[in-house]
């Protein structure tokens, strides 16, 4: 008899529920992120089962561990699981339940899952990381500048730079405005 998990992958725990193809619960258990090995070996008494989980930001690991195990493992699309999102009696195992129970009806929405998009979704994600770094570095600097009332437009140009580097600060503002030139230099050459 054809099994269908559903799970619900967090950063610390994994809530995981098991269908037949008439949507009735089998099972379900929760685990936490460390005990992989005693999730595999669970999983794998199962016997034969497809597996769902929603594309969430770390799911590659949970993939490769299963992938072995589960006749097809499904991604399902986040954005597009809104019966999930939008769910008022909202919880690890119901979510868990619903995503078993559409895969059972086969009716899961895909996320898309080639390597290329993976990785440039992961480039993408690092981008706007380092952006929003370097945006709150040239604040915390220009915030320093405007309490000495010397805040000025051009002031991460080489001429804006020179000047901030020769502006009288009290040593507190001083030490803290080189390590941040410092940790800006590190984003813009690096």
């Amino acid at each position: 008899m054809k099994k269908f998990v559903g799970v619900d992958l967090h950063k610390q725990r994994i809530v995981v529920c098991v269908v037949n193809q008439a949507r009735q619960v089998l099972t379900s258990a929760r685990f936490t992120n460390a005990e992989s090995i005693k999730l595999a070996a669970w999983l794998k008494a199962l016997g034969s089962f497809d597996l769902v989980l929603e594309a969430t930001a770390s799911y590659e690991w949970f993939v490769k561990l299963v992938e072995p195990l589960a006749g097809r493992v499904l991604l399902a699309h986040p954005r597009k699981m809104r019966i999930i999102a939008e769910s008022t009696r909202k919880s690890d195992k119901v979510d868990a339940r619903v995503l078993a129970e559409f895969l059972a009806l086969d009716m899961i929405p895909p996320a898309p899952t080639d390597a290329a998009a993976a990785a440039h979704r992961k480039l993408v994600r690092r981008r706007v990381c380092v952006r929003a770094r370097l945006t709150s570095i040239k604040n915390r600097i220009r915030h320093v500048a405007a309490e000495y009332n010397a805040d000025r437009e051009d002031l991460f140009t080489s001429e804006g730079l020179k000047y901030l580097r020769g502006l009288k600060l009290d040593p507190v503002d001083r030490w803290l405005v080189q390590r941040l030139l410092r940790e800006l230099k590190l984003y813009r050459d690096g």
